[in-house]
């Protein structure tokens, strides 16, 4: 499917395999965001981290990910939110309020036909009557890398799955805002407007060079 054109992708089926973090076009892999800019050389590095620990960061990103997810939803029971996990809750909760964010679609997946990458943006909604990409984060600092991950979610030519896959279709708006936000465990987040033009042409070549190195295995 890389390099197909919008009418190719449009009605294409898109699967996705969570624990194996691989997406499908109808039956042929496609590259997700974060392996290409991990490819790239882009992404943070952890080799340092004692696994142990960074197993545990990632289980509880992915509980704090699915109790905002819920909350979006209107539909969170507290009961179900791990003692270490509510802070970064209510910190979602606060910038929600607080700048008037409305989430409009979580853990959306995405499928750009012409560049062949996929991915799933935590979450897409209104601000000030605007779409924007909110991608949370829950870990210790924001990395430089996250600008390039939100500018993948924000192409011109991006299609949109239902949650879990399904039929592609193009999504409704045209390069939303970006932002990172930040999640603290006391409660307390940061945003981080990512607004730089030249991000997509980064973003971009990460998919060049990718490409580039897969050639050449």
């Amino acid at each position: 499917m890389e390099g197909a054109s919008v009418e190719e992708a449009a009605g294409s089926i898109l699967t996705f395999d969570p624990a194996a973090h691989l997406y499908r076009v109808d039956g042929v892999a496609v590259p997700s965001v974060t392996q290409l800019l991990e490819a790239a050389g882009i992404s943070p590095d952890y080799s340092k981290v004692n696994p142990a620990v960074l197993h545990h960061a990632r289980m509880r990103g992915i509980h704090v990910d699915a109790c905002c997810d819920l909350d979006d939803a209107d539909d969170l029971d507290w009961s179900t939110v791990h003692p270490q996990a509510v802070g970064y809750v209510q910190a979602w909760q606060a910038f929600k309020a607080e700048y008037g964010y409305k989430p409009l679609a979580s853990q959306l997946i995405l499928y750009h036909p012409g560049y062949g990458y996929a991915g799933t943006a935590d979450c897409v909604g209104l601000l000030d009557g605007y779409p924007v990409v909110a991608e949370r984060k829950a870990t210790a600092k924001m990395a430089p890398s996250y600008a390039l991950q939100t500018a993948g979610y924000a192409c011109d030519g991006l299609h949109m799955a239902p949650p879990g896959g399904g039929r592609l279709e193009p999504v409704p708006w045209v390069t939303p805002a970006r932002v990172g936000v930040h999640l603290t465990p006391g409660g307390r987040y940061t945003v981080h407007p990512y607004e730089d033009p030249d991000d997509e042409a980064a973003w971009l070549g990460v998919v060049a060079l990718a490409r580039w190195r897969r050639a050449r295995r």
